[in-house]
């Protein structure tokens, strides 16, 4: 059965976990007992809608990137989870989960609700001893260390990792019987996608949705109705300005056999694209697009995740912007003022000699007095 595993030697000691880690014993343990006021609050807007992310600081940041590069990323991941995964033999990326359903028939898009706050710190911490092995001591301070006041913060570089591994005990079984009814399944984060070459009986929709349901509630995670769709191959969503946009997994269309990004999102990319770099002619503080640098790269990397041609070449046209505001203050200053006021456009009056009093030409210079 594909199933998450994680193939090295458990770890059951504290003493064990810090050498591991490279840290010392006295830091991870206080690092656990302080971890939930180590979080800086960076919260998000998209589509409108707010979002709560967290930024750890250091030390605990530094720790939690060794837990992932030295334990968690070391864990084996069944081919149907897509969502940062690192795996040079098998990349995971929108693309790879796209393409699982490319040209299907029939498609069923589900979504979790508030994905990282329901897991909660009781549900990482028995993943740590089921999945891993670890000891209790040891699976406790993991757990303390990954998790902000009870729950995984989204934003922590742990995070993503626990969610891809959280129902590492219920979900190889339902994607295991959905595969032998010849259904697809994925999972990209809290995006889940299950498909088929044929329309399924009302009767198999009831049970993909009940048990897809039931998976979730073993773990204290809840499906959000607002977001499960049914879909025949062609067939659209209703957006809730009552318009329809054409069905996509991750972001891409799967309409034929190969995934890609529609035509209108991509006009979107590279208008994204060109209002920074027209919003750089006029703002001279970097801070000030910064958000709106990483929120165009964010879109293209969609073209490059799809290998579509202009991706690279947007890609550069951003960081064109982006260098340009690496040169000194003055310069910046005087470039965008060169801009504005042509030197051409100046007119410099003289005043004839004949104008200056006598005594004020044949006298002496200011510095000489």
């Amino acid at each position: 059965m594909d199933a998450p595993t994680y193939p090295l030697k458990p770890i059951h000691s504290i003493q064990a976990l810090a050498l591991a880690l490279g840290e010392s014993e006295r830091l991870l343990e206080r690092l656990a007992a302080r971890a939930d006021r180590m979080y800086r609050h960076v919260p998000q807007e998209k589509k409108g809608k707010k979002r709560d992310t967290y930024d750890a600081h250091d030390p605990l940041k530094r720790v939690q990137r060794k837990l992932v590069d030295r334990i968690l990323s070391r864990a084996i991941f069944p081919k149907y989870l897509h969502g940062g995964i690192r795996d040079t033999k098998s990349p995971r990326s929108i693309l790879s989960n796209a393409a699982v359903h490319a040209g299907a028939k029939y498609v069923i898009l589900q979504d979790i609700k508030n994905f990282y706050p329901s897991i909660s710190v009781d549900q990482v911490d028995a993943l740590y001893r089921g999945l891993f092995g670890f000891g209790v001591t040891v699976s406790a301070l993991l757990s303390s260390i990954c998790t902000r006041e009870g729950s995984t913060p989204q934003g922590a570089s742990t995070s993503g990792y626990i969610a891809n591994l959280i129902f590492w005990d219920v979900e190889p079984k339902i994607v295991r019987g959905l595969l032998d009814q010849g259904f697809q399944y994925s999972r990209f984060a809290d995006d889940i996608t299950i498909s088929s070459s044929r329309q399924p009986s009302s009767d198999e929709l009831s049970f993909i949705v009940s048990t897809v349901t039931g998976m979730l509630a073993a773990k204290g995670c809840y499906q959000k109705r607002a977001k499960l769709h049914m879909r025949v191959r062609g067939q659209g969503i209703q957006e809730n300005d009552q318009t329809f946009k054409p069905l996509t997994v991750t972001g891409l269309s799967v309409y034929n056999s190969v995934p890609g990004l529609t035509k209108l999102e991509r006009k979107r990319i590279r208008s994204a694209v060109r209002q920074l770099e027209v919003a750089s002619d006029s703002v001279l503080d970097w801070k000030v697009l910064e958000p709106m640098y990483h929120r165009a790269m964010g879109r293209v990397g969609r073209l490059l995740a799809c290998r579509h041609p202009d991706g690279e070449a947007l890609k550069a046209r951003l960081n064109v912007v982006k260098r340009s505001y690496q040169k000194p203050v003055l310069e910046r200053y005087q470039q965008a003022f060169n801009a504005t006021v042509p030197l051409e456009s100046y007119t410099f009056a003289s005043v004839p000699m004949e104008a200056v009093a006598p005594e004020q030409a044949s006298g002496p210079l200011p510095w000489e007095l």
